[in-house]
């Protein structure tokens, strides 16, 4: 390709190929036919080829096209040098009359007339007027499409089909030859955001990260931005109405959300951060919520429901036949919780194994580990409050990202150090004093403490969470405390002498030996440490009860 070009003797010219569609440029057919014709065209005139301008799906309506600019710049720069524009057809260059003679004024002030491959007009009052004609033609033509086009989708309006590009959980589609638009894979994702929103559990932002993680995505499998996910939660196409040509229509495909849902989003949408602030992170009415699962993996939540006289609390999984009274559920997790519960043979044989390992040495270990734990609960705070204030639009998309991912590098390095942290310097009496009584009556612990330390005991005690089946609650994993009790209880404990209650006696327990190297190694009890510091870390917060 050339950007100069010397001028002499031999006529120049340049060829300008258009298509108007996207389906046309992946073809390819239209544009090099175009070509190789212009080419062809140029050869038998004598012209030589300075350039070849290729418009890829663009429409002849507007003049502003990039590459039809960079040819009027190309023709002005090099004037005198190129003699002659060659397309296929007029109406490649326009289907504009105006456009079109601004196009031609341009191009004769730099010397340079148009050619047309198919169509035949001189440089004389005849040809000029022929010339127009074709031009008149060309956009006759393309009137007459557009109202043709405008009154199918009218047409397809009345009938209620939406013949647009198809939005975010719709695909086009076809249904006895007519297009439409029908539902695809993205759809349920689609649903989920809508009753994120209508829950008002967490802000929209905070739920538009989240749906991205689920894999939300647009149809080039970028993350949906900020913008085009409020046009999403705006488009009334998801509740099955078609808004058109001023016109509301209940359309004929399937919708996505029923009317309450989408009604109730658009409501809270209008004044999302004077209601967001009524439903907290951390409910002290619904300490369970979110924390509690059905066995297919979906979230417990928690609402008041108004009787004649009084409100009721229920929780539930937004499924029918879910909903249970709170007290109810709560006993149920309480009763689970009991059944881990320390007795004076199961403190003393955590003590002996404690001081087996350990001895009665310095609290320098259990104070770095409350000193980690303390800068764990301030990095969940500073990421809290990110999320509040990129909620509120206070900070960037970018900045927000980064700041995000810079914590939970840190929140990483930190549960690293708690996981392998050496626990040979511990006082074993003073530790099991202070959480003598958890163990005792984990069941009441939660039930006495405050939201926020109820939150921490769940986590603590069941790392995956909680199952309800509708009966009863149960766990796929418990805390190394937990397990410790399940041993003792099954006589499977490694060579630990327990006590029996009331007498001076001791009652010897071993591990078959198949199961003896799992639990009787300095880890297992670095672990049972660990995880007695990071319950001391829990009671000894502001707030505790125990």
């Amino acid at each position: 390709m050339k950007n100069d070009i010397p001028s002499n003797t031999q006529k120049r010219a340049v060829i300008y190929c258009r298509v108007s569609t996207k389906e046309q440029v992946n073809e390819g057919n239209s544009l090099v036919s175009q070509e190789r014709l212009c080419r062809e065209y140029a050869l038998n005139e004598g012209y030589e080829i300075a350039e070849v301008f290729i418009e890829k799906g663009e429409s002849a309506k507007t003049a502003d096209r990039s590459e039809l600019q960079r040819l009027l710049a190309f023709c002005t720069k090099n004037n005198d040098a190129v003699q002659a524009v060659i397309s296929y057809k007029i109406d490649r260059i326009s289907r504009n009359i105006a456009d079109y003679s601004y196009i031609k004024v341009r191009l004769k002030n730099a010397g340079v007339e148009i050619r047309s491959v198919t169509e035949y007009f001189e440089d004389t009052p005849a040809g000029r007027f022929m010339e127009n004609i074709i031009a008149n033609v060309s956009q006759f033509d393309n009137e007459v499409r557009t109202e043709r086009s405008v009154g199918g989708m009218r047409e397809a309006v009345q009938e209620g089909r939406y013949v647009w590009k198809a939005p975010l959980g719709y695909d086009n589609v076809k249904f006895d030859n007519k297009a439409t638009i029908a539902p695809n894979s993205l759809a349920p994702l689609v649903k989920e955001t809508f009753e994120l929103i209508a829950q008002r559990t967490y802000s929209t932002e905070v739920i538009r990260l989240m749906m991205r993680e689920k894999g939300l995505t647009d149809r080039n499998g970028n993350a949906v931005g900020r913008s085009y996910f409020f046009r999403l939660l705006r488009n009334p196409l998801y509740k099955g109405v078609i808004k058109k040509f001023g016109n509301t229509v209940n359309g004929t495909f399937e919708p996505i959300l029923t009317e309450i849902i989408f009604d109730e989003v658009q409501a809270i949408l209008k004044g999302r951060k004077n209601k967001i602030k009524h439903y907290l992170k951390e409910n002290p009415d619904f300490p369970l919520r979110r924390f509690i699962l059905n066995p297919d993996g979906r979230q417990l939540t928690g609402y008041w429901s108004q009787g004649k006289r009084l409100k009721y609390p229920y929780y539930s999984f937004h499924l029918p036949g879910t909903t249970i009274r709170k007290e109810v559920l709560e006993q149920k997790f309480m009763h689970l919780l009991n059944r881990y519960a320390f007795d004076t043979k199961h403190l003393n044989a955590l003590k002996d194994g404690l001081e087996k390992h350990f001895g009665k040495q310095s609290v320098n270990e259990m104070q770095a580990g409350v000193a980690v734990q303390k800068r764990i609960d301030e990095v969940d705070k500073q990421i809290d409050k990110l999320i509040d204030l990129h909620s509120k639009e206070q900070i960037s998309v970018n900045i927000f990202t980064a700041r995000i991912k810079k914590h939970e590098t840190e929140l990483e390095e930190l549960q690293g150090v708690l996981r392998v942290k050496n626990t040979s310097n511990i006082n074993i009496s003073d530790l099991l004093e202070y959480v003598t009584e958890a163990l005792k009556n984990p069941h009441l612990l939660w039930q006495r403490s405050p939201i926020h330390i109820q939150r921490k005991l769940q986590v603590f005690d069941f790392p995956n969470g909680v199952i309800f089946d509708g009966i009863n609650c149960r766990t796929l994993k418990i805390c190394s405390l937990f397990k410790l009790k399940e041993l003792i209880d099954s006589c499977k404990f490694p060579r630990v002498n327990s006590r029996i209650p009331g007498k001076n006696t001791r009652l010897n327990i071993s591990l078959p030996p198949s199961a003896e190297n799992l639990t009787d190694t300095k880890v297992y009890w670095e672990t049972i440490a660990n995880d007695l510091t990071i319950l001391k870390t829990i009671l000894s917060q502001p707030d505790s009860l125990a």
